[in-house]
């Protein structure tokens, strides 16, 4: 037997093994491409949610401090005398209390 024939016994062997072979991997490929395709398509929904919620909570924010800002003109408004500081000064509690 010689190299002609091994390989004319061989090389019809190899392309009977090749076809399935090649049709596997292109069933894997497309398998993978289509759960990349998903996995891009969750992203993009979780962004989009992201991108909601990051709105909905500026939109919360703006208006507690819209809020904030009416109640800090409203005490100003209603002339009340308190002071902005947290600490009350001693010699002023002294004087409300005792006029002399």
């Amino acid at each position: 037997m010689g190299i002609f024939e091994f390989l004319v016994a061989t090389v019809p062997v190899a392309l009977f093994f090749s076809i399935p072979l090649y049709a596997i991997n292109v069933s894997h490929r497309q398998k993978k491409e289509k759960l990349e395709i998903r996995r891009l398509q969750e992203e993009k929904e979780l962004e989009r949610l992201r991108q909601e919620n990051f709105l909905l909570e500026n939109k919360h924010m703006q208006l507690e401090l819209d809020r904030m800002k009416e109640e800090s003109g409203q005490r100003r408004l209603d002339g009340s005398r308190e002071s902005r500081w947290l600490i009350k000064d001693t010699t002023e509690e002294n004087k409300e209390k005792n006029p002399s």
